[in-house]
């Protein structure tokens, strides 16, 4: 234990009390190094609360106004907790909710490592009714900066503005289902406590776009690497991520759709491809209409890999099962190294999925939207299609002028 100018060093975290018995406000460094003050509201109990800050002084400033506002009357703290925790509301969340329990696995353990995030900054106790603006402005920062810790892991990583908003994004879902869902006729919270508070965003995030001539050299290469093979197997592995490319590029797929592919998905004889529900990440199947220059491409595929039935993708181990996704990342990557092409900052198979809907946006967006697996056509608009020098001269050398007759 050590002190200095009244802090103690408890544990390692600095902690320290303002005021006197029955009118006291206690100061304390949580795990992530914030700072948070308790007040002792009688017969009620502690008023909790996150002060935005890791500075001990600037800390000790805000307790000493709080203490002040106590006594003269002017800062009334309210006693927690008044409502439901943040650690009772994520496990309500995460069991009852359809929209959570609809996503696929992988989707699924994203938001659960998140909760665990945001359950070390705020506390499993966390009284979500008293949740405001300047909690969420000190979670983005903290996490930002990383050094938050989860029942004694390693702690967080320093990360960009949208890893925070990603979190805060559950958050806000958690607390929106908590005033529809109901528990003896009474929903969970009677309002959403950060209802119109806006996350941070960030200003230039990372969308970068495959290109055509990406594509065709990458494509050359799986080729080159399958044809100096010395094994079948090796070929094989080759033949495979080169048909994951062809479709990734000709369908506008995720990859967690395309790899998870059967034979009997693709109708020859229709003209159509089956996305199958279980690999889709909002849990929809949809039957999609395919040229027929991607029909012979993948009867050509087929007889390469002297396929019948079954995953497309089958795992050399257990050929019922679809490769593992990461395999499809490593030998992508060393496809495009070997390739010689520069590393796209922030995406490997997803700038396909960017190419595919740029390509169409000219076209019925909900047509796209359909065929490319995208629910709404607001994130297809906002995350997907990006400006490209060809439409962008296409607008600029426009002829067309308004005239009178057009305006009046």
């Amino acid at each position: 234990m050590a002190s200095s100018n009244g802090w103690r060093k408890v544990r390692g975290r600095w902690t320290r009390s303002l005021g006197m018995r029955g009118l006291r406000v206690r100061l304390f460094e949580n795990r992530n190094g914030m700072f948070y003050r308790d007040v002792w509201v009688p017969g009620q109990g502690y008023d909790r609360k996150c002060l935005g800050t890791t500075n001990r002084t600037e800390a000790e400033r805000i307790g000493r106004e709080l203490l002040a506002g106590i006594r003269d009357g002017t800062a009334k703290p309210v006693a927690q907790p008044t409502g439901i925790t943040l650690g009772d509301l994520w496990r309500r969340y995460r069991s009852s909710c359809a929209a959570f329990l609809d996503n696929v696995g992988t989707t699924r353990r994203d938001a659960e490592s998140r909760a665990k995030v945001l359950l070390a900054f705020f506390g499993d106790r966390c009284d979500v009714t008293t949740l405001t603006a300047d909690d969420q402005a000190a979670y983005a920062t903290a996490r930002r900066a990383g050094g938050i810790r989860s029942n004694n892991q390693k702690p967080t990583r320093p990360v960009r503005v949208r890893s925070a908003e990603a979190d805060l994004v559950l958050l806000h879902q958690m607390l929106r289902w908590a005033t529809t869902a109901r528990i003896d006729g009474k929903p969970l919270l009677a309002s959403h406590p950060l209802a119109g508070v806006r996350r941070a965003r960030e200003q230039n995030p990372k969308r970068p776009i495959a290109t055509w001539e990406r594509f065709s050299a990458t494509r050359a290469k799986l080729q080159g690497l399958a044809g100096d093979s010395e094994t079948d197997a090796e070929r094989v592995r080759w033949v495979k991520i080169e048909l994951a490319l062809v479709l990734a590029e000709a369908t506008g797929r995720r990859l967690g759709s395309i790899r998870q592919l059967h034979w009997e998905d693709i109708d020859f004889s229709k003209g159509t491809i089956r996305w199958r529900a279980e690999a889709d990440k909002k849990r929809r199947e949809s039957v999609v209409p395919i040229p027929a220059r991607l029909l012979d491409e993948l009867r050509a595929f087929r007889r390469l890999l002297a396929a019948v039935a079954g995953p497309v993708f089958a795992a050399e181990k257990d050929p019922t099962k679809a490769m593992d996704r990461h395999l499809f990342d490593h030998w992508l990557a060393y496809a495009e190294r070997k390739a010689e092409l520069p590393k796209l900052a922030g995406g490997l198979w997803h700038p396909y999925r960017r190419k595919w809907a740029t390509e169409r946006k000219h076209l019925s967006i909900t047509d796209v939207a359909a065929a490319g697996g995208w629910r709404d056509t607001a994130t297809l608009l906002t995350c997907y299609t990006q400006p490209d020098n060809e439409t962008l001269l296409a607008v600029m050398s426009e002829e067309r002028k308004v005239r009178e007759i057009s305006v009046s």
